[in-house]
């Protein structure tokens, strides 16, 4: 059978949603033990005190927010390229996001852009581990200590990955993960909030134990939806379902099917009801088995990245990832630069090879940040950008498909230079 290979691939322990089943079976599925065993071993695995679970990632970071109890009206740093909703939960707390630009090399927070956005309003950043990269924490909190900013990591993308021999979520005043189908730790949807501090976890606490406690009906339409997700795509799974639209698409011009699947962009005032709802034991069950997998997984998708770097190095119309020294990323997309990534993405989908065509947001150019749009030149070259295939689910023999692949359809693409971004003629990128 012709295998195709997704842009995607959900990570789950062996036995994993079984015992999450019969939790639910058993009337244990809703409350139960395993969500505060599994924020202690969370917490543990990280070297910090305290772990609160959360519904969502975003929501970890809201109470995150909340806690700390900033002045209305604060500005917050954060990234201009990241996902919408942190910037638009960070306005739901009360607080004004503030964009800044991005590293050309990494694409996570640019230390050397944050002093162009501060004010004497100014309360915190939020460096975001984009695709698994650490930031250059060293430099963020030099700037953060000097001007007294709050410092918030985070980390949806970026479980287990290292900065100097340290996990990142440890650097600032706390940090947040999300657990959501296809990140590093998949609980069909969650997040957690960690810290040291133990008054804020005491808040943190506090707000999160206070909303209702979900359903069981609303746990089971979890697990059953993200158990569907995953089957789609497997690799049979996409080859029958999600492959035919995209590779049909292909054929009819650079469209982006896959915006039709993305959450919709909007406002979230007053929040979902869905999101106010508190962490479920069942997804606590499968947390507690996948911590104990998360290491082997991430070397893995790291060895996978090695022979990518290998595979594609030296090939003119891509710029590869060059992690910071005395970085261990881990790797959730391996995010390239490519002179034509529209070429690029419709030759891949006809040899059976999804690549992701944006998987975060330009957010200091969407309509819903108007009122807050600054410019951000280098975030705005991540239209350039494509994401391939690194997760752990792969083969070793689908990695030397893509590489193959990859490398024959770049060929005839002009190089990079300054027709594909003019930050290039600056000498920002190699």
């Amino acid at each position: 059978m012709f295998r195709t290979i997704a842009r995607y691939g959900a990570r789950q322990a062996p036995g994993a949603w079984r015992a999450a089943m019969r939790a639910l079976l058993s009337g244990q599925g809703v409350r139960g033990p395993a969500i505060r065993e599994f924020e202690e071993r969370f917490a543990s695995y990280h070297g910090v005190r305290h772990a609160v679970a959360a519904s969502y990632g975003r929501m970890a970071f809201y109470y995150i927010l909340r806690a700390l109890d900033l002045p209305a009206g604060s500005e917050i740093l954060i990234p201009a390229l990241t996902f919408w909703v942190v910037p638009e939960m960070a306005r739901v707390a009360g607080l004004k996001p503030v964009f800044v630009d991005v590293d050309p090399h990494t694409y996570t927070l640019d230390p050397r852009a944050l002093a162009t956005a501060l004010t004497e309003r100014t309360r915190a950043v939020v460096p975001t581990h984009l695709y698994g990269q650490p930031c250059d924490m060293n430099a963020i909190l030099t700037v953060a200590e000097r001007h007294g900013l709050i410092v918030i990591e985070d980390c949806a993308h970026a479980l287990g990955a290292t900065y100097r021999g340290r996990k990142v979520g440890t650097f600032g005043h706390a940090a947040f993960f999300s657990f959501q189908l296809l990140k590093g730790l998949n609980t069909y949807g969650g997040g957690m909030a960690i810290t040291d501090d133990d008054a804020l976890a005491r808040r943190i606490r506090r707000l999160a134990e206070a909303e209702p406690w979900p359903s069981a009906l609303s746990v089971l339409g979890k697990l059953v939806l993200g158990w569907l997700q995953q089957v789609f795509i497997s690799p049979r799974g996409f080859t029958f379902s999600l492959f035919p639209v995209f590779w049909l698409a292909s054929l009819l011009g650079d469209r982006d099917v896959s915006a039709f699947l993305w959450e919709k962009i909007r406002r979230l005032d007053p929040l979902p009801a869905s999101y106010r709802r508190r962490y479920s034991n069942a997804q606590a069950v499968i947390g507690l088995r996948a911590l104990d997998h998360v290491e082997e997984w991430n070397a893995r998708s790291r060895q996978y990245a090695r022979r990518l770097s290998e595979g594609l190095a030296g090939i003119a119309s891509l710029a590869l990832p060059r992690p910071l020294p005395e970085t261990e990323p881990v790797y959730y997309q391996y995010c390239i630069r490519v002179s034509d990534p529209e070429a690029l993405t419709r030759r891949a989908i006809r040899r059976g090879i999804d690549i992701e065509m944006m998987h975060v947001d330009i957010c200091s150019t969407l309509p819903l940040f108007a009122s807050e749009a600054r410019p951000c030149p280098i975030a705005e070259t991540a239209a350039e950008t494509r994401q391939l295939p690194v997760y752990s689910g792969l083969r070793p023999s689908d990695v030397e498909r893509i590489v193959r692949v990859i490398r024959e359809i770049s060929r005839d693409l002009p190089p990079l230079g300054i027709a594909a971004g003019e930050v290039a003629a600056h000498g920002r990128f190699d």
